[in-house]
């Protein structure tokens, strides 16, 4: 029977920048992943999603991910409305995709911290390998939440990649302080954000003329 290892990258993706991107490539190439599926939520539990639609958010996702063959983007979480539960989403593609393929379920440090507050952490790795990407100041955490699920621990896996300190928080606060996020998103999304005006994007330095000397 042929294994087949798909990654699965949620969020809010709110805007989805290039942090989002590399975390997912290097996932890809660690864990010699098949497919990195991007699934944007509808309404994250605790968390408040301002700024953009579901819709807007998912239009900036399929764009940023174009460009590479082994990123794909599903609505399924947009689609099915509610509250998106990662455990929801993981049931569904276990049963949809069937026993064959391998789940990877990708993250930052910052997600493995609060694990164990998530809704039914436990079903949760035991449906999927959790990776988790760290920076130098993030092994300790893993470390504890690794402990903190016992034998459960073994389906985090840690996956180190280069810093990059975006959030998507620091880049709708510079979108909306007109300063600029070139270099920070792929340029289709900052595209996409002035076009459409998300975030209340004002800003078009990135775009004024060289004064001649």
């Amino acid at each position: 029977m042929e294994i087949t290892r798909l990654g699965i990258m949620g969020g809010t993706f709110n805007p989805i920048h290039l942090g989002h991107l590399m975390i997912a490539e290097e996932a890809r190439q660690t864990f010699h992943l098949d497919r990195v599926l991007f699934i944007p939520s509808y309404i994250t539990p605790n968390k408040n999603i301002d700024g953009a639609t579901a819709e807007q958010r998912l239009a900036m996702t399929r764009l940023a991910t174009a460009d590479n063959p082994y990123f794909a983007v599903s609505d399924l979480e947009i689609r099915r409305k509610g509250r998106s539960y990662t455990i929801d989403t993981l049931r569904f593609l276990k049963k949809f995709y069937g026993p064959s393929y391998i789940l990877y379920f990708i993250s930052g440090t910052d997600t493995i911290q609060d694990l164990p507050q998530w809704y039914k952490p436990e079903e949760i790795l035991s449906l999927c390998q959790f990776v988790g990407a760290t920076r130098p100041d993030g092994t300790q955490s893993i470390g504890q939440v690794v402990e903190h699920f016992g034998e459960l621990g073994k389906h985090i896996l840690k996956l180190t990649v280069p810093t990059m300190q975006i959030s998507s928080t620091e880049l709708r606060h510079r979108i909306r302080s007109g300063l600029s996020v070139r270099y920070m998103m792929p340029k289709v999304v900052i595209e996409y954000i002035e076009k459409h005006g998300v975030y209340q994007c004002t800003a078009k330095n990135s775009r004024q003329p060289l004064k001649k000397i």
